[in-house]
């Protein structure tokens, strides 16, 4: 039976911690921030318990979860709470010790009754995305899930041992790798271990949220959807990171913005900051973590993963529609020691207050010191499919320049999610016409000299690729797009290596006299859109079958889940998602039965 909500009228998180269990006092502590599109005036997420599981593969309906569910779901504001601020969510978790491979949290659905953190935050809905139109008044939207009762994955790699914090909580990922590249709303968990005497240790963990990544605008009347039309929507579609606070660190830095004339719909300039590292196969960088620049043109992006023997390097690309890009190399965080760790009591270590009352603060950060951006202008832009070769449903587009001397590779400058229903950014992206700006970091705090030079692509030039979780990103050079093309064709993505291709095969039946005629079937894993389909013509038919293809299917995390959303010509929407599992972890096809109502 399907789970049904219905009518529908429209990132960090609360997570969980592991406590080493014996003689020793235990804390375990939970704390949020978060990043989203400077659009957004706010983001509200709730959430109302994490699972915790020791196997990587393991689905939400299989053995082996460690659930916690706190006594009231928590609210976040992924604007408010953004930019290194963390807020509190929950406290005094108590997982048992051992190794853990995913963590999964469940949120509370947009449609569900509102709670009353969400209220008192002057939400409309448990899950919302607000914006404002041309005329700035604000418009409260659900911001929908997908089948939100199997909630949102992560994989992790924790690992705490009787009396000693483990390994790393997560790492970073590449493009086309399973594991999701890590992002700018943070979600941190405090585990607490044993140590000597009367001591409590505490450690800071954290998942992170890409809210420029994770929602997806979209136009479900197909007529080019703006923020409060009554036929736009948000969509989350998650990509989730996790961080062990006490193996990372950050970056902070200064925008001199007095030569700027620069305000977006949240009250910042509208500029970016996004870490970036090379790419697994050395043909592109990809995005570690994205940070909003503040109205005073401050920044930090944390956290962000280091070694603990090592110093690890990233690159800055500093990035809006009304500024020429600064690319910053080779920012260098150093080694951590016990960053993120937190002791109270006494003992053989010392003391220190109680965690439960003092936030999180970011640290191991090192300064880029201030820099001043140029002025330039801008233009927008969008993109076509391929006639017969859609992207995935849960695809992104990024726009990419290259540094002018030999042997660099392409940046991402900007980058956005499609419309999953319509095959085009719902909000077309706006691009920078400048030059760019580079240069390399020399210590933490020193000034960098910054030269400017055209992209070997050429000023206002981009090339364009598409990448999508579980499938290889797409090759670079095949499509650019500059002030005078401002559509671009964007062709298909291939599986990622080892998938193969399988099929869903879904006999619709909607209600007797229903009203809805348009309406599209999603198919999600760990909270991701993978793939979508329309259902008009089985709406329209009184019944009939619908194909989802291309799913990459053969592996052991090959498990997926299905719902459906439908809408009459007026704008009324209904959603429903099914709890059995579409399992092509050993088959390259499945069939199931959807009854719509």
């Amino acid at each position: 039976m399907a789970r049904r909500r219905n009518p529908l009228p429209a990132l960090s998180l609360a997570l969980g911690a592991l406590t080493v269990l014996g003689g020793c006092s235990t804390r375990t502590n939970v704390s949020a921030t978060g990043n989203s599109p400077s659009l957004y005036t706010h983001v509200y997420v709730t959430a109302q318990a994490v699972w915790f599981n020791s196997s990587a593969t393991a689905g939400p309906d299989d053995a082996g979860w460690v659930k916690f569910t706190p006594s009231t779901p928590v609210t976040v504001d992924l604007v408010a709470d953004s930019g290194g601020s963390f807020a509190s969510l929950a406290t005094d978790l108590k997982v048992p010790p051992g190794s853990y491979a995913q963590l999964r949290l469940i949120p509370v659905d947009a449609a569900a009754s509102l709670s009353l953190p969400a209220q008192t935050l002057g939400a409309k809905y448990n899950m919302e995305a607000d914006c404002l139109d041309g005329s700035g008044a604000t418009h409260q939207l659900p911001l929908e899930l997908l089948n939100p009762d199997k909630g949102l994955g992560v994989q992790a790699s924790l690992s705490v041992p009787l009396g000693n914090i483990g390994g790393a909580f997560g790492a970073l990922s590449s493009p086309g790798s399973t594991a999701p590249a890590a992002t700018t709303a943070t979600t941190t968990a405090s585990i607490t271990t044993h140590t000597t005497g009367t001591q409590t240790t505490t450690a800071e963990f954290a998942l992170t949220f890409d809210g420029v990544r994770d929602l997806t605008a979209f136009d479900f009347g197909g007529t080019g959807g703006v923020c409060g039309d009554a036929i736009y929507g948000v969509l989350l579609s998650s990509h989730v990171s996790a961080y062990d606070l006490s193996r990372a660190g950050g970056i902070q830095g200064q925008l001199t913005l007095t030569n700027l004339s620069l305000t977006s719909a949240n009250g910042t300039p509208g500029i970016a900051v996004s870490a970036e590292a090379l790419s697994a196969d050395g043909t592109r960088h990809f995005v570690v973590a994205r940070a909003p620049v503040a109205s005073d043109g401050s920044f930090t992006l944390y956290p962000l993963a280091a070694s603990s023997s090592n110093d690890t390097s990233y690159d800055i690309v500093v990035h809006g529609p009304g500024i020429a890009t600064i690319i910053i190399r080779n920012i260098l965080i150093p080694a951590t020691g016990r960053n993120g760790v937190r002791v109270t009591g006494t003992g053989t270590i010392g003391t220190a207050t109680n965690p439960d009352t003092s936030p999180v603060t970011p640290s191991n950060l090192v300064s880029v010191g201030t820099l001043i951006p140029r002025t330039a202008g801008s233009y927008t832009a969008n993109i076509t499919t391929a006639a017969g070769s859609p992207l995935p449903a849960g695809a992104e587009v990024a726009f990419y320049q290259t540094l002018p001397s030999s042997g660099e590779v392409p940046y991402v400058i900007e980058a956005a999610p499609i419309d999953p229903f319509n095959q085009v950014l719902a909000n077309p992206q706006s691009l920078s016409t400048g030059t760019l700006d580079s240069g390399t970091y020399v210590s933490s705090g020193a000034t960098i000299t910054v030269v400017s030079a055209a992209p070997q692509e050429r000023a206002g030039i981009y090339q364009v690729a598409a990448r999508a979780p579980l499938h290889a990103d797409g090759p670079l050079g095949a499509a650019e797009v500059s002030a005078t093309t401002t559509a671009v064709t964007v062709g298909s993505l291939p599986l990622a290596a080892g998938s193969t291709a399988a099929s869903v095969s879904a006999t619709v039946k909607p209600a007797a006299n229903s009203s809805y005629v348009h309406g599209e079937i999603m198919l999600s894993q760990n909270g991701q859109l993978i793939a979508a389909a329309p259902l008009d013509a089985a709406l329209a038919a009184g019944g009939g079958t619908v194909q989802l293809s291309g799913i990459p299917g053969g592996t052991p995390t090959s498990i997926y889940y299905l719902g459906v959303r439908q809408w009459t010509a007026g704008g009324t929407v209904a959603r429903q998602w099914y709890p059995t599992p579409v399992d092509l972890r050993s088959t390259t096809s499945a069939n199931v039965q959807l009854s719509v109502d």
